[in-house]
């Protein structure tokens, strides 16, 4: 799982926003911080099982609350494969 080089994830007035164009000049979407830490993860070349475990270990996760995290994270990487974000 790789980002497509088109798009960058950038900081702008205290907020995390995709990229894309020569320049990285075109805002495409924002994310929120949890959507900014993945972005990062993927980036560091972590596996969707890292992410999910990764996220739970940043939030603290409870047992009950890991089941929704691991959704959170394939609902995530499902809509970053739909926009051709992820190669």
């Amino acid at each position: 799982m790789k980002i497509n080089e088109e798009y960058q994830l950038k900081s702008m007035g205290g907020h995390s926003v995709v990229t894309s164009g020569e320049q990285g000049d075109t805002i495409l979407f924002a994310l929120n911080e949890t959507g900014a830490f993945l972005w990062k993860g993927i980036q560091e070349g972590l596996s969707k099982e890292e992410l999910k475990k990764q996220l739970c270990l940043e939030y603290e996760a409870d047992p009950e609350e890991e089941e929704l995290i691991a959704n959170d994270v394939e609902e995530f990487l499902l809509q970053l494969k739909t926009m051709g974000v992820l190669d």
